[in-house]
Formats: C-alpha cells, sequence, structure tokens
C-alpha cells in the first residue's frame, strides 16, 4: 500500500490535536495512514481480514526530527 504525503500529514494532524498530543513524524504515522485508508476502503478491508475483532499492532518511532517543519505541517506555532 502507498500513504500518500497528504495522508501522512493528516493523520500527523489528528494526532497532534489529541490530549494529551501525541508527536509523530511523517514516517511514523505511515502505518496508522495506511490502515485509516484501508479502514475506509470495503474492499481493502476485506483483502486485509479487517473486522470488529482486528488487533493491530502499530509502531511509530519517530517524533519531530525537524521541529520547524513539524511545526509548519501540523500548523503549529
Amino acid at each position: 500500500m502507498a500513504v500518500s504525503d497528504d495522508s501522512a500529514v493528516d493523520v500527523m494532524r489528528l494526532l497532534a490535536r489529541r490530549d494529551p498530543p501525541i508527536t509523530a513524524g511523517e514516517s511514523a504515522v505511515a502505518g496508522l495512514a495506511g490502515l485509516l485508508l484501508a479502514s475506509a476502503d470495503p474492499a481493502a478491508r476485506a483483502a486485509l481480514g479487517l473486522d470488529g475483532g482486528s488487533r493491530v499492532l502499530l509502531f511509530g518511532t519517530e517524533g519531530a526530527t525537524d521541529p520547524a517543519l513539524y511545526a509548519r505541517l501540523v500548523g503549529e506555532g
């Protein structure tokens, strides 16, 4: 699955607006962005076997590696 830059930034913003906020960079959110995109697509859900009983483990291993770019992308500052 490919995840667009726009989808990754959307998820970065989603996490940044949580309470408490989660700071995650573009690479860190790719798995979550893919999961959200797949869960919104019935064919992708079926192909991946995702249903109400699914358990998914995601790793996000980077924060704001470039704080100025992160702030610009998520709309902070």
